[in-house]
């Protein structure tokens, strides 16, 4: 059997909280976690829309029956299937956000924020795009232990807040000093660790905190 991989034009769904126009100062690139859908993802932000500051939420392009054949849809950045495939094409999909983006709000900066799985695909995402992100908050999420040195460079660039829930099933404390010792010792990271008292979700309080913060702290640098 051959395989092969066409490249194809496909249309991906972009939701937007806010206005993006020549006054937008900050725009955070949000990406989802495992099984959620933009739709819903998007509703933990809308209270910190301003007129200067915007989300733009793209959507991970396969999408799937949470359970069995019907019912709830969700939507996933990557399998393990194609991996490497399906990482070159978010790094496409993203370079296009973000490209669209500032044709729309030429003076914004731009920050990231991921949740989850949305955590990783940022963290990857990073080192491939010529747009310049000034800060990453990264929010329960794992991060990838074969962080390419494009992506080591580009997060020594910016700011990184990362957070974890204090009863995580997924990322429990054995494994975030494991990943936190990798990041230091291997790849000179020292991303900033904080810890909220919760599980696998957002705490609406410092999630609100941390995007005003990380705002300023970037402008001041």
């Amino acid at each position: 059997m051959s395989k092969f991989f066409l490249e194809v034009a496909q249309k991906q769904r972009v939701d937007v909280l806010g206005t993006l126009n020549e006054s937008t100062t900050d725009i955070w690139i949000g990406l989802h976690g495992y099984g959620q859908l933009v739709e819903y993802f998007q509703r933990h932000f809308r209270s910190m829309v301003t007129p200067a500051r915007a989300f733009v939420f793209p959507q991970g392009a396969h999408k799937f029956y949470l359970q069995g054949t019907e019912g709830r849809v969700g939507a996933s950045w990557m399998t393990k299937e194609d991996r490497l495939t399906d990482i070159e094409n978010q790094r496409l999909y993203l370079n296009e956000v973000c490209r669209w983006v500032l044709s729309e709000a030429p003076n914004a900066r731009l920050h990231m924020v991921g949740f989850s799985q949305g955590v990783a695909t940022g963290m990857r995402f990073l080192g491939h795009t010529t747009v310049p992100f000034q800060s990453l908050l990264a929010w329960a999420g794992s991060w990838p232990p074969d962080l390419e040195e494009k992506s080591q460079e580009a997060l020594r660039t910016m700011y990184m807040s990362a957070w974890f829930g204090t009863n995580d099933p997924y990322v429990d404390e054995e494994k975030k000093r494991e990943r936190c010792a990798l990041y230091a010792e291997e790849f000179n990271l020292h991303p900033e660790v904080n810890t909220y008292e919760g599980a696998h979700s957002f705490d609406s309080n410092i999630l609100a905190s941390e995007i005003a913060r990380l705002e300023l702290v970037t402008l001041e640098q």
